[in-house]
């Protein structure tokens, strides 16, 4: 799934669209319909009317914590969450609104943090670096935050994925808590 995004991202980018948005509402939508796929409800926002009656499930609700979630409820009850299995932030933008801080990413930063905080089973950042020296500095970054972060339990599971500019590669990895 990710390669072909990875191949629509990079074509967007080329063709000099509106790619961030167009982008980020592939990424939900492909998303909504796997989180769907395994039977999970799902929440995310952002999607046309078009998309959501693709995705051909009568259960779409808007964002609530973050930009997408798959969970499920008790048994025969709804709005009982019984288990978050993934958390997923996707940011494609560099700087966040509002940030005076001159510091590099904090749009990916601020996303990330809202990931750290969850007790979901899986915590999915999607972002892109403008170089493959930017990815390893947010790498550098996105340990020691889950290193220094104490409330997280031993082995909590970060995934990342990136769209890296410089040389147009997609990157993958994933994280634990030692």
């Amino acid at each position: 799934m990710f390669a072909k995004l990875s191949h629509e991202y990079f074509e967007l980018i080329k063709n000099q669209k509106n790619f961030r948005k167009q982008h980020t509402n592939s990424i939900k939508l492909n998303m909504v319909i796997l989180g769907h796929k395994l039977g999970y409800r799902v929440y995310t926002n952002g999607l046309t009317q078009d998309q959501i009656s693709k995705i051909g499930n009568g259960f779409v609700n808007k964002e609530w914590l973050y930009d997408i979630h798959w969970y499920k409820d008790k048994k025969g009850e709804y709005y009982m969450p019984e288990i978050l299995s993934l958390a997923a932030e996707s940011e494609l933008g560099h700087w966040k609104k509002g940030d005076s801080s001159k510091m590099k990413n904090p749009a990916v930063k601020f996303d990330f943090q809202k990931l750290l905080i969850t007790n979901a089973e899986l915590r999915l950042l999607v972002f892109k670096t403008r170089s493959k020296l930017e990815l390893e500095e947010l790498n550098l970054y996105f340990e020691k935050a889950i290193k220094a972060y104490p409330h997280l339990t031993k082995k909590s599971l970060f995934l990342f994925v990136c769209f890296e500019h410089e040389t147009k590669n997609l990157f993958y990895c994933e994280k634990h808590k030692t």
